[in-house]
């Protein structure tokens, strides 16, 4: 983004220090196996007691899909964005930037080469990752500082799991999170859709409080009616 100007009344923060979080992350829960087995046991002297059939194990593991808050530290945001859809979540640099739900690291940018005198906007977002999640749906953050070790296309992430560290790359010009939720469309490469499709404010201010509200059905609905968008939209 050119400048971060946040429309409306956005609350304002000190970016000195992080005062703890804004709540544990929830980790990924391992299988669920439904049913097991049993035998009863039998004597000579008694006739074999009837039995109810017992389920069968589930052939597939169930993934229970959890959300969490995307930055751990003080932060504010506004429900509006420039331009397009998206969130600024405003925080201090160094803060954790980390998984808001389980899934696959799609695209990583480890090195920031925008430059104000290019603008590319496949550039602006400096360090970047965006990750597809086990529900479906597409997340990124960028104007990172540094990217978390292990974190490359292709990486399993658990919900909550540190992806990156908040900082100013790119086209900012103050310590905050760029948040986007988009379907997944390319998955990478399409950098117009990953910045962000529908506004993430109603979620986030789900998961601040530790709720689960999941954006599944915006995404679907918004891809339903515009497809996947092969340039963009807005030039910002």
């Amino acid at each position: 983004m050119r400048k971060l100007v946040l429309a409306g009344a956005a609350i304002g923060l000190t970016l000195t220090a992080a005062a703890g979080c804004s709540g544990k992350p929830e980790g990924d829960s391992g299988p669920i196996w439904a049913g097991s087995t049993q035998s009863l046991p039998t004597s000579a002297a008694a006739p074999p007691a009837a039995t109810a059939a017992a389920p069968s194990p589930s052939a597939t593991a169930a993934t229970k899909v959890t959300y969490t808050f995307p930055v751990i530290g003080k932060n504010s945001y506004a429900r509006t964005h420039h331009d397009y859809p998206a969130s600024d979540v405003i925080t201090a640099c160094g803060n954790k930037f980390v998984a808001v739900t389980s899934g696959v690291v799609l695209a990583v940018s480890a090195k920031d080469t925008w430059t104000a005198k290019k603008n590319d906007g496949a550039t602006r977002g400096g360090l970047s990752v965006s990750i597809l999640g086990d529900d479906g749906v597409r997340y990124y953050g960028s104007h990172l500082s540094s990217i978390a070790d292990g974190i490359e296309p292709g990486a399993r992430v658990k919900t909550g799991q540190t992806l990156a560290k908040t900082g100013d790359t790119g086209d900012a010009s103050a310590c905050h999170l760029h948040f986007g939720i988009s379907p997944p469309c390319a998955k990478q490469g399409d950098w117009w859709n990953q910045r962000g499709t529908l506004y993430p404010w109603p979620y986030l201010d789900s998961w601040r409080k530790d709720g689960q509200k999941s954006p599944v059905a915006a995404v679907k609905a918004w891809q339903k009616k515009n497809g996947c968008p092969k340039a963009p939209t807005a030039d910002a």
